[in-house]
C-alpha cells in the first residue's frame, strides 16, 4: 500500500530528478515518441545522461514475446545496478501488461500509450507542475537528437487484425494528425538541420481515413514545404515513406513520386509477410499474391530503379515446404532489394498463438537462412544495377544513406573541408573479393560537380532533379 501511495504521489516523496536517461525498444514510432518526451523533460531542465541518471524512461515494445522479455530484463537490471534510479515505463508493453511491470523494483510509473504519452499528461503523472506555457507549445518535436534524418509520426493505431499481431490491441484504432500540424513540424525539423524526414506510424497508409482525407493528399501537402536551414537559407530536403502496404500505394502517390524525385525518395518498404496465398489467408492479410505483385509492377513501371524492401515472416503455423518455395519465388518476382526475415514466434493474446500445425523450430531457422541468403543475392544485384545512377546521399561523416536505401561512401579527397549534410552523386559500384573468394559490391558516390559530360549521360530522360534519422536504442537502427 505504501508503494501505491508513492506511485500516486508522483515526485512528491523525493527531490525532483536532475538527470534523465532514455532507453527505447522497437519501431520508428517509438523512437519518435521518445523524442517527444525528451523535449518535454529537457524544457524542465533535466540533463540527459547515461547510467546513473535519477530518472530512467523506458519506452517498450511488445510486438513479440521476446521483445517484452528483453524490456523486462533491462528494467530489472537498471534496478540492480542503480537502486536509487526511478523508472518510468511507457509504450506497448506498459499497455499490455501494466500490473506485471508495476511489480518490478524501481518502477514507479507505468504509463502506456495514447494520452499517457502526451507531454502534458506524462509530466503531470510524474509529479511535474504544468503551466500555461507548456499548453501553448506546438505538437510534435523540433529536432531528432543526434541525427540528420528525422522521424515524423503522422498517425497512430491500426484498424486491421493480422492474426500474428498484438499492436492494434495496445495502440488502438488508427488516428491521423492534421496535415497542417505535420507541415509545420516538417518546417521545424528542416530548420533544425534535418535533410531527410521519414514518415512513420503504425499503419501510415490509413492516414486520413478518419478525417476524410488520404495519404497521397498528405504527401502532396508536405512536398510543398519550402524549408530553410538553421541559418535561414533555402535547403534541399526530402521525404522518405518508411513502411506502407503495397496495395495502399495508389496512382496519385506514384505520380507524385515520379513528379518530385527531388522531394520523395524512390524507396518503399512494403511488408509482404508471405508469398503464398494460403498463408496470407491464415494470417488474415487482406490481399493475394497476385495483387501484391501487380502493385510492385505498377510502381516500378513509373519510377527510375526504385528500391523495394519488405518484411517476411517464415514458419507461420501451417506453412508448408511448398508455401515457402512460393514465398521465395514471389519475393524474387517482386524485386526486393532488402528483406527483413523474421521467424514466427507465438505472441500471447493473438489468434496465431492458438493455432496448431506449428512449424518445427529447426525448419523455421532453415527457411530463414535460405530466404536471407537469397535476399543477399538480390541486394548484391541491385547495387550493381545502380552503377551510373544519380542519387542524393544523406551523410554522417563520409558515409551515408542514398535515396534508394543504400549505404554509400564518399572518398574524403573528393570533398573540400567538412562533409555537407547531403550531397548529389553519381553512384559507382566497386566489386571486391572477400577472403573466402566471394565477390562483394560496394557503392561509392562521386560528387556530381566532378562529373564530366560523358558521366552525365547516365541521367535518364525527364529527370530534372537528382533522384533518388538520440538516446539509447534497443532492437533498432536508424
Amino acid at each position: 500500500m505504501a508503494r501505491m501511495e508513492r506511485l500516486r504521489g508522483g515526485l512528491k516523496t523525493r527531490d525532483a530528478p536532475g538527470s534523465v536517461r532514455f532507453v527505447t525498444f522497437g519501431c520508428k514510432a517509438n523512437q519518435y515518441d521518445t523524442q517527444v518526451l525528451r523535449e518535454a523533460l529537457g524544457r524542465r531542465g533535466l540533463e540527459e545522461t547515461g547510467p546513473g541518471a535519477d530518472l530512467v524512461v523506458v519506452n517498450t515494445c511488445t510486438v513479440t514475446a521476446e521483445a517484452g522479455r528483453k524490456a523486462r530484463q533491462l528494467i530489472r537490471r537498471i534496478g540492480r545496478e542503480t537502486p536509487e534510479a526511478r523508472v518510468a515505463v511507457t509504450g506497448c508493453l506498459a499497455e499490455s501488461e501494466p500490473e506485471i511491470l508495476r511489480e518490478i523494483p524501481n518502477v514507479e510509473w507505468v504509463l502506456g500509450n495514447g494520452e499517457a504519452k502526451r507531454p502534458v499528461n506524462f509530466l503531470r503523472q510524474i509529479g511535474q507542475e504544468v503551466g500555461p506555457e507548456e499548453l501553448g507549445i506546438p505538437a510534435g518535436i523540433t529536432e531528432f537528437a543526434g541525427h540528420r534524418r528525422a522521424f515524423l509520426k503522422i498517425q497512430d493505431g491500426c484498424d486491421k487484425r493480422c492474426a500474428f499481431c498484438i499492436i492494434p490491441h495496445v495502440r488502438g484504432r488508427s488516428t491521423s494528425r492534421p496535415a497542417e500540424e505535420l507541415a509545420a513540424e516538417v518546417e521545424r525539423l528542416v530548420a533544425s538541420g534535418h535533410v531527410e524526414i521519414v514518415l512513420c506510424g503504425i499503419h501510415i497508409g490509413h492516414w486520413g481515413l478518419d478525417i476524410g482525407s488520404s495519404f497521397s493528399s498528405l504527401l502532396r501537402r508536405l512536398v510543398q514545404v519550402e524549408g530553410t536551414g538553421p541559418k535561414g537559407a533555402p535547403v534541399e530536403w526530402r521525404l522518405r515513406v518508411s513502411s506502407i502496404e503495397a496495395t495502399e500505394v495508389d496512382e496519385d502517390m506514384v505520380s507524385l513520386m515520379a513528379e518530385r524525385p527531388d522531394r520523395i525518395a524512390p524507396h518503399l518498404h512494403m511488408p509482404m509477410q508471405s508469398g503464398a496465398d494460403p498463408v496470407l489467408k491464415a494470417m488474415n492479410r487482406w490481399y493475394t499474391v497476385a495483387e501484391y505483385l501487380e502493385a510492385c509492377h505498377r510502381i516500378r513501371a513509373s519510377l527510375d530503379r526504385p528500391a523495394f524492401t519488405a518484411d517476411i515472416l517464415v514458419g507461420f503455423p501451417g506453412e508448408t515446404d511448398e508455401d515457402f518455395e512460393r514465398t521465395l519465388a514471389t519475393a524474387e518476382e517482386a524485386g526486393f532489394t532488402k528483406v527483413h526475415v523474421f521467424p514466427f514466434s507465438p505472441r500471447p493474446g493473438t489468434p496465431a498463438a492458438e493455432m496448431g500445425s506449428r512449424v518445427p523450430p529447426d525448419v523455421s531457422r532453415a527457411r530463414r537462412a535460405a530466404l536471407s541468403e537469397a535476399a543477399s543475392g538480390w541486394e548484391e544485384a541491385f547495387r550493381r544495377e545502380l552503377h551510373g545512377a544519380r542519387d542524393r546521399v544523406v551523410l554522417e561523416g563520409f558515409v551515408g544513406l542514398s535515396g534508394r536505401y543504400q549505404r554509400v561512401s564518399i572518398d574524403p579527397d573528393l570533398i573540400a573541408g567538412v562533409p555537407p549534410d547531403a550531397i548529389d552523386v553519381t553512384l559507382e559500384c566497386a566489386v571486391e573479393t572477400a577472403t573466402d573468394g566471394r565477390e562483394i559490391s560496394r557503392l561509392r558516390g562521386r560528387p556530381l560537380e566532378l562529373n564530366d559530360p560523358q558521366a552525365d549521360r547516365n541521367t535518364l530522360p525527364n529527370q530534372g532533379h537528382p533522384t533518388r534519422a538520440g538516446g539509447e536504442t534497443t532492437e533498432f537502427s536508424l
